[in-house]
């Protein structure tokens, strides 16, 4: 069963503070509606801030608040589920409710892990637990171990995920937690139901089930029971899944809970698809659909589209599942979701591959390899193949197992079905390690290519550079000193004039060499810093031909280290050569900011653009070789014939 058929599962895990009874009553009904939609919880949430104003119980609104980051969360809008999990943090600091304090800032570090923006969310959640068991707050510590728990599985290790469900487990059997017991046996069931280890998964979620109905959370007991329902699909005990399927779906409507009807209905669709009862799934997929367009819940419907499409595809279908796919693909737009974009680009790279598309089925896997990069760290291609082949070789030799006590007739059928399955996986993985052979190979071929390019012109740039040192110091400097020698040796000078005009010679021939020198190696870098020395070449510039020329430098900027500096006097040398030399420009401008410890240097004129020549020529490869020695970013914007812009970024 695909993990984003699960996504439907969030649970909201926040413990009351000691309120009246109408509020507690209130709070519940906003944790109830929250199921729901977004018009039925904020009338609820905002009945139960009122009364919490009036009776001036204002800690429970860092609850509301809670709940409703929670359902934001839920339904994937994550900008505004972070604006209401700030606003419960603040509540709570205001109201001394120290206990949602710690829930909304789980869920912070959390989102900022999901969303990319926090790599020490672990390091962070496990400063939070020591910090809430040093206080003996036993509610929030098993929800900081059930955060970890869930971070371990995002982080595809299932293993770890599982050692915390147990440690979170039997803290809450000592501290008679029951509804945490609950929560950590259907966790354990999950993780054991994605590794088909079938029959402990149901003990674990009949288990569970049993507390979640000792404490009456429906809600949970409603979460358990789905569960329950797939695993008597896969133990092929039809009856008894539906039969626990009907009182979700009975549960889910008389409570009027949308989202969670649908989720059954994209489980249990699922949970058939996966053993080859596909026409049954089609139809619950369906039902998901219907409810979700009904309710205008564009994220849950993306998935339900999605599902069908995997539905369709095991039926062959592949008309059906393309405009399925296109459905999902539309969805997508309205969402901004990058993870469903990635899974409809795979979905479609399974249609074109199934079509014998090949090229645009490469085109498909690549958007989707792309996309998936940008969001999430994902395993070698080989790796995944090959823990995927070891799986599948230990899911065989356990139902070989089974099979033993089976008559020989039926030995046969399953070594027939065996050998048709290792094909199928063979092909597939050929086909895989095929495909990314060839994209690396040609990455490879292109990478070498620019490589040899480049040392190819560094040789004949160093050559030529070589070359006019050479003929600056024979034909200026050599000469000139020549004919102060023969002046000198001569005995001519009698006079002032003369000596001036001497004096003056010396004077020049001094400034060429110095000239050289700069342009070997910008030593006044260190001793009046880039900007002046920006400032210096700028008016140079002006001066010799007739280019406007502005900068606007942080004085941050001196703070570099030298060899920084160097480099990036040396990349604007390079841009100003070219705008000199090719552009036709009549004004450049420089400028370097800061924000963040990161420096931002924008270089841009109005001349012709470099055109074609941005990724051969030498100035602008070894620009990009400097760029990579300082560990930045330079991104080239060029407009042929009407503009040239380049913006390098570098962490300080």
């Amino acid at each position: 069963m695909g993990r984003f058929l699960l996504f439907f599962l969030f649970i909201s895990l926040c413990a009351k503070a000691q309120y009246t009874k109408e509020v507690n009553q209130l709070i519940n009904r906003v944790r109830e509606v929250s199921y729901t939609d977004s018009v039925s919880l904020f009338k609820a949430g905002q009945q139960a801030v009122d009364v919490a104003k009036k009776t001036k119980q204002e800690a429970a609104i860092a609850d509301v608040y809670l709940y409703y980051g929670n359902y934001f969360y839920y339904i994937r809008n994550m900008d505004r589920a972070k604006i209401y999990f700030n606003r419960a943090n603040k509540q709570a600091r205001a109201s001394n409710n120290p206990h949602i304090q710690v829930l909304s800032n789980v869920r912070l570090i959390f989102m900022d892990y999901e969303t990319g923006m926090n790599d020490d969310a672990e390091e962070e959640l496990n400063q939070l637990l020591k910090e809430v068991k040093k206080k003996r707050d036993h509610e929030n510590t098993v929800e900081v171990i059930n955060m970890l728990g869930i971070l371990k599985e995002q982080q595809n290790q299932p293993r770890e995920a599982a050692k915390l469900y147990i440690e979170g487990l039997e803290f809450a059997e000592s501290h008679d937690l029951g509804r945490y017991i609950s929560v950590f046996r259907n966790n354990l069931g999950l993780i054991k139901l994605n590794t088909d280890q079938i029959d402990d998964a149901l003990i674990d979620f009949e288990k569970g089930l049993q507390f979640a109905k000792k404490v009456n959370d429906k809600s949970l007991i409603n979460h358990i029971q789905i569960n329950m329902s797939v695993v008597y699909i896969l133990k092929d005990s039809i009856k008894d899944a539906l039969k626990s399927f009907n009182e979700v779906i009975n549960y889910a409507r008389i409570n009027n809970h949308p989202r969670e009807l649908a989720s059954a209905f994209v489980n249990i669709g699922s949970a058939f698809n996966g053993t080859n009862r596909s026409t049954m799934a089609l139809s619950y997929m369906d039902s998901a659909i219907n409810v979700l367009q009904h309710h205008k819940m564009y994220a849950e419907l993306t998935k339900a589209y999605l599902g069908k499409t995997d539905v369709l595809l095991r039926l062959k279908k592949s008309v059906e599942a393309r405009a399925s796919l296109s459905e999902a693909f539309k969805l997508t737009d309205i969402t901004k979701n990058p993870d469903d974009k990635s899974s409809c680009f795979m979905m479609l790279y399974e249609i074109e591959k199934i079509g014998k598309n090949y090229k645009n089925a490469l085109e498909n896997y690549l958007k989707y390899r792309d996309l998936k990069d940008s969001t999430t760290k994902i395993f070698n291609g080989k790796i995944v193949q090959g823990l995927q082949l070891k799986y599948n070789v230990q899911k065989k030799e356990i139902e070989l197992e089974k099979e033993k006590s089976k008559s020989l007739v039926l030995e046969k059928k399953n070594r027939e079905e065996q050998f048709i399955k290792w094909l199928t996986i063979g092909i597939s993985a050929i086909a895989i390690i095929l495909i990314i052979g060839l994209v690396t190979f040609l990455y490879s071929a292109k990478l070498r290519e620019k490589q040899e390019s480049f040392s190819r012109q560094l040789i004949e740039k160093i050559e030529e550079d070589r070359a006019r040192i050479s003929m600056d110091l024979h034909d200026d400097i050599g000469q000139s000193l020549s004919m102060l020698k023969s002046k000198i040796t001569s005995g001519k000078i009698e006079h002032d004039r003369e000596e001036k005009i001497l004096e003056s010679e010396l004077s020049r021939v001094i400034e060429q060499t110095r000239e050289i020198s700069r342009s070997l190696y910008p030593s006044y870098l260190e001793k009046i810093g880039l900007v002046r020395s920006v400032a210096s070449l700028s008016e140079s510039i002006q001066s010799s031909t007739g280019i406007e020329c502005s900068y606007d430098i942080t004085d941050k900027v001196e703070e570099l280290p030298l060899n920084i500096k160097t480099h990036l006097y040396r990349i604007l040398q390079e841009c100003t050569n070219n705008t000199i030399k090719h552009s036709g420009a009549t004004a450049l401008k420089i400028s370097v900011s800061e924000k963040n410890n990161e420096f931002i240097l924008v270089y841009r004129d109005n001349g012709r653009g470099i055109g074609n020549k941005q990724d051969k020529g030498l100035g602008i490869l070894s620009m990009k070789e400097r760029v990579k020695i300082i560990n930045g970013t330079v991104h080239i914007e060029d407009k042929q014939s009407k503009s040239f812009m380049l913006t390098l970024k570098f962490k300080s």
